[in-house]
């Protein structure tokens, strides 16, 4: 199992019936998952990914449940962001997970403007209106969905941010 698929498994385990989403070429591997598990949750496809956060946003404040959209990286990332601030600001339970480029094409801390094609640092961009926004590992990747899932939810409620490069969509997960 890859950590798209494990993802995917894990938002039918936890009740996540549906999900809003743009397509993009850095969230393939996610939406293929999706695809293949499509008789348990409904992908709602948007006109744009501002349009998937705020639809994610109006379905957790109708239905009390966790709100998922997911976008490409980049500029995809970026025009979810109203969304995200939206479910900051009114305590709203949002998960965005973002497609991004693999790992070894992300700058770090380099100093370059950007490695790879629509490379966002999205953790930096989302820090002051996400509840937990992270970029995980294959090998720490079930700590950090469970960890995800839990801010959203619990306490006071808000959005949070998966940042999930490409590289880490395909990779086997290694610990459950």
């Amino acid at each position: 199992m890859n950590c798209s698929e494990y993802l995917v498994d894990f938002l039918i385990k936890h009740g996540v019936t549906d999900v809003f989403g743009y397509a993009g070429g850095y969230i393939v591997p996610f939406m293929d998952a999706l695809y293949k598990r499509k008789d348990e949750i409904t992908v709602h496809v948007c006109y744009n990914e501002q349009g998937c956060a705020l639809a994610a946003d109006g379905y957790a404040r109708t239905s009390n449940k966790l709100g998922v959209y997911f976008t490409t990286s980049g500029p995809g990332a970026v025009n979810g962001l109203s969304g995200l601030a939206d479910a900051w600001f009114d305590s709203i339970p949002v998960m965005g997970i973002c497609g991004n480029v693999p790992l070894n094409e992300m700058k770090g801390f380099s100093g370059v403007r950007q490695n790879g094609f629509q490379e966002m640092d999205l953790v930096s961009i989302t820090r002051n209106i996400t509840k937990y926004s992270v970029t995980p590992t294959a090998e720490n990747f079930s700590e950090v969905l469970t960890r995800a899932y839990n801010m959203a939810l619990l306490g006071r409620k808000g959005g949070v941010i998966i940042d999930f490069p490409l590289d880490i969509q395909q990779a086997d997960i290694t610990c459950w």
